[in-house]
């Protein structure tokens, strides 16, 4: 009688140290580098305090490009960032409860496809008014802000009181392989300083930087 050999045992058996074999093998393509991007590209939250008086400040793209900036002489200065693309804002205003009146902050974006698009809030006894807000998808406030393109674009307005507080957080991409661009004119700068600008431009001088030295 001739017995049949069964699928299972037809088949070649695998050995561990076989199998350890081909999994090495398989990954021959680690040995080369894989693409590289030199350009230093980060997200980063700038924050600024308005210490001056209550008032609307328009934000334009040429003051999102100078956030940091370098000394070149004691009045020039060069751009450290080369692109840049907002991702929020975010306010806050001292409660009724510290003395202060009620007031109401807001932020309106003014970029192409967001229609003068508000966002307010009011504080009210001990809480203080808060305000976080993203660009309106599909406006021009989504968009990359590069230097010489636009850049006197109003890209939003903030309303807002004395002492209050404003983050915004961004995309950067760092300068690299580029021309230097000059950055806000400042007066009596120190040679290779680093310096944050007012968010509001030094012209205007209002929403001073946090945890950098301010252009003077």
């Amino acid at each position: 009688m001739v017995r049949r050999k069964s699928r299972r045992s037809a088949r070649p058996r695998k050995t561990r140290a076989g199998r350890s074999r081909i999994s090495r093998g398989g990954g021959s393509s680690k040995l080369e580098p894989p693409p590289f991007r030199p350009t230093i590209s980060l997200s980063h939250k700038f924050r600024y305090v308005n210490g001056t008086m209550f008032g609307t400040y328009g934000i334009t793209r040429k003051n999102v490009l100078n956030l940091l900036l370098t000394a070149t002489s004691a009045v020039t200065t060069v751009r450290q960032v080369s692109a840049i693309r907002l991702k929020s804002v975010e306010v806050w205003a001292s409660p009724v409860a510290l003395g202060s009146a009620p007031t109401a902050i807001s932020i309106e974006w003014l970029g192409e496809n967001a229609p003068s698009t508000v966002i307010s809030d009011t504080s009210m006894g001990v809480r203080p008014a808060h305000i976080r807000a993203t660009p309106p998808p599909s406006s021009s406030n989504r968009w990359w802000s590069m230097s010489g393109f636009s850049e006197t674009d109003v890209l939003f307005n903030l309303t807002l009181p004395v002492n209050s507080v404003i983050d915004i957080t961004v995309d950067m991409r760092m300068v690299e392989q580029e021309n230097p661009v000059a950055g806000d004119i400042p007066a009596g700068a120190a040679l290779g300083q680093v310096y944050g600008d007012y968010l509001d431009g030094i012209a205007s001088g209002g929403l001073t930087p946090v945890g950098y030295t301010v252009i003077p």
